[in-house]
């Protein structure tokens, strides 16, 4: 171990010197509203990315015994284990880049998938933590197979459910996997073009949706070995029950059939039919904690601005309420044992992040697990605030605005777009947020139309306006901005990834005058090529670009879809624009930004291209090493064009080059 430290010193000396001081060094404010400004103090760039005193994704093993959390050691994510109110932790250290984990419900092994080369077929490994210093243990079902934790039975012992595609890779089959053995059962080979399945707490399949053609599914019931039709809808409808049927076949689900919202209901499984039991008149129903016992509702959360909880059950409702959040946060279970009577809560902050909480509920006693490191800056960050915008055919577009502290007038801002599309940010603790914004600058992060939570109407009213009304929403918030003085209209960029990327780049071809600058991460260029290089296995999302944009086997179609595509109007683009590709990604692949980057250097455009080697697609799963060096570059980018600041020297950043240097 002194070795390894002796070297890392060393090398972190030499990658100082071989990356450039210009890397360490800070950058002042340079937009006359932040020099003029009493900005509070920069929070370091590690405290966002590779905090090594960070502890998150904490949880409890089913029968209540051991508490669990990721935290880093030597630099990566490990696992550690505890006895419920001892000190002491045993830790188990992995190679991965662990994200996510879950326990067995033998309350002996921890499980989680592994995507060990950013292609995103992952393979499932697990931990038995009943023995001390124990190795992951990987089960990998062949090359290019993409296989995951399907369901975890709450009486299975050491078995567990899991889908993977090693039969053929464009569909996926139900399997039952012993930890112990490795020997996985099939529990249903999919012969069909593609299938979800329906399982009970106990583990055994009540239904399946099937999808046909044009993303269009039937919802079938198990019935004397064969399946009956119920229900069928398309990928407009929502439809997924959430517990076990009970004897009469009644479940509760969260469905939107016959309606622009989905609601939470109760369905006869054997007729369809509905009965509402809860719905919003802004946005989709959202979710839903179920008593495990008794198979009904405890309490749902919802997003219209804040986080807005329903209560089905007084008990449940005292309890939460007695942890008094404060107001606008956000309370989330995130752990739960068997028999209910441990829970671990989070409460979420916009300025602070996520404080967590154990709840005895026998004896009432509510414990502090761990109170978040950013919360030391809180005054450091802003308030998110829920703001409605009017797009010029006049929908109204849902955003979240954060105004950085100590600053007058106008300020330089960045406009967040998520990816998806049919996905959605909401408020609460969002570490770029909280980065960009104290770095000076206003954030706006933006549901354009199609994001989902708003409804039917909402994400139908995108249909045919890709890069046109959907791009006029960006330009929509721009100009609400700079209309309420929030916004210097000559200093504002944008920024997103994927789908979202796909708009920067719309946003910086199309309207190359209004954006300073833009970022773009593994961002779409050419819509119709894109279509042809998705992954096989992938069900839906042809059919929703083939729905919302054109059908690229009709000529008439095809031009529009071209049309569409910023690399057709890359010579437009005027202003700094930096894009970041994963080398590995398998959804958007590196084509589509070598090929952009080829255009607009051809055409001499102030871009900035970072290829990261072996990285996927999904900025969460890379290494912290990838992620630090390359907000590290980011943050400088944004400081140079839009008059922020940036962050100085920063020994993990330092550590990061120098691991590179050294492959390790």
């Amino acid at each position: 171990m002194i070795k390894k430290i002796a070297l890392f010193i060393f090398l972190a000396i030499v990658g100082a010197v071989g990356t450039g001081a210009w890397v360490f060094r800070s950058i002042s404010p340079t937009h006359p509203a932040l020099e003029s400004a009493n900005l509070p103090p920069l929070v370091p760039l590690r405290t966002f990315y590779a905090n090594t005193e960070a502890r998150w994704r904490y949880s409890l093993s089913p029968d209540g015994s051991k508490l669990s959390w990721l935290e880093s050691k030597w630099f990566r994510p490990a696992l550690w284990v505890k006895p419920l109110g001892a000190s002491e932790a045993e830790i188990f250290s992995t190679s991965d880049e662990v994200r996510w984990y879950v326990w067995a419900s033998n309350s002996r092994h921890l499980l989680y998938q592994a995507d060990r080369d950013g292609w995103e077929n992952d393979v499932l490994v697990s931990i038995n933590t009943s023995k001390p210093g124990a190795k992951p243990r990987t089960y990998d079902f062949g090359k290019d197979v993409k296989s995951f934790f399907y369901k975890i039975p709450k009486n299975a012992d050491s078995d567990v459910l899991i889908a993977h595609n090693a039969r053929d890779r464009s569909r996926f089959d139900l399997y039952r996997l012993n930890l112990d053995s490795g020997k996985t059962t099939s529990m249903d080979l999919s012969i069909e073009e593609g299938v979800s399945w329906h399982v009970t707490s106990d583990g055994e399949i009540f239904a399946r949706t099937r999808y046909v053609s044009g993303a269009d599914w039937r919802f079938e019931m198990r019935e004397n070995d064969g399946w009956r039709e119920v229900l069928r809808g398309t990928f407009e409808d929502i439809f997924s029950p959430f517990s076990d049927p009970d004897k009469n076949n009644i479940s509760y689900a969260i469905s939107n059939i016959g309606r622009d919202k989905s609601a939470l209901v109760q369905v006869d499984l054997n007729t369809g039919e509905e009965k509402v039991i809860d719905q919003h008149p802004t946005v989709d129903y959202g979710w839903v904690v179920l008593d495990a016992e008794r198979q009904t509702p405890l309490m749902a959360s919802l997003y219209p601005d804040y986080q807005q909880r329903r209560y089905f059950d007084k008990t449940y409702e005292a309890m939460i309420r007695s942890l008094n959040p404060p107001k606008n946060a956000a309370v989330n279970i995130v752990a739960t044992t068997r028999d209910a009577t441990k829970l671990l809560v989070t409460i979420e902050e916009d300025q602070a992040g996520f404080e967590t909480k154990l709840i005895d509920r026998t004896s009432g006693k509510i414990t502090s697990i761990s109170t978040p490191g950013v919360a030391k800056f809180r005054d450091r960050f802003s308030s998110v605030e829920p703001v409605f915008i009017k797009a010029k055919d006049g929908l109204t577009i849902p955003a979240y605005l954060s105004r950085p502290k100590g600053v007058d007038g106008p300020a330089p801002m960045v406009i967040i777009i998520h990816g998806g599309p049919v996905a959605r940010t909401r408020g609460g603790w969002n570490s770029r947020r909280a980065w960009m914004n104290n770095r000076g600058y206003a954030v706006l992060d933006v549901n354009y139309r199609s994001s989902s939570g708003y409804g039917r109407k909402f994400r139908e009213a995108a249909i045919g306006e890709v890069s046109r009304k959907m791009d006029q929403d960006i330009v929509d918030a721009r100009q609400w901005a700079v209309d309420r003085g929030i916004a210097d209209p000559d200093r504002i960029a944008v920024y997103g990834g994927s789908f979202g990327g796909l708009k920067v780049l719309t946003a910086m071809t199309r309207n190359p005058d209004l954006y300073a600058a833009g970022i773009n991460i593994n961002g779409i260029s050419d819509i119709a090529s894109m279509l042809q290089e998705v992954p096989v296995y992938w069900r839906g999302w042809p059919d929703w670009y083939r729905k919302y944009i054109g059908d690229p086997e009709n000529p008439e179609d095809m031009k529009e879809i071209v049309d569409r595509s910023p690399l057709t109007h890359a010579a437009k683009l005027k202003n700094p624009i930096m894009i970041v590709q994963g080398s590995n990604d398998v959804r958007v692949i590196r084509n589509q930004a070598d090929r952009m980057v080829a255009a607009l250097r051809k055409n001499n455009a102030p871009v900035e291209y970072e290829l990261m080697p072996g990285a996927g697609h999904q900025f969460r799963n890379w290494g912290w090493k990838q992620r630090i060096i390359i907000m590290r570059r980011m943050e400088r980018f944004l400081a140079k064009h839009l008059g922020g600041r940036a962050d100085g020297f920063d020994y993990a950043v330092l550590g990061a080059h120098a691991l590179k240097q050294a492959g390790l």
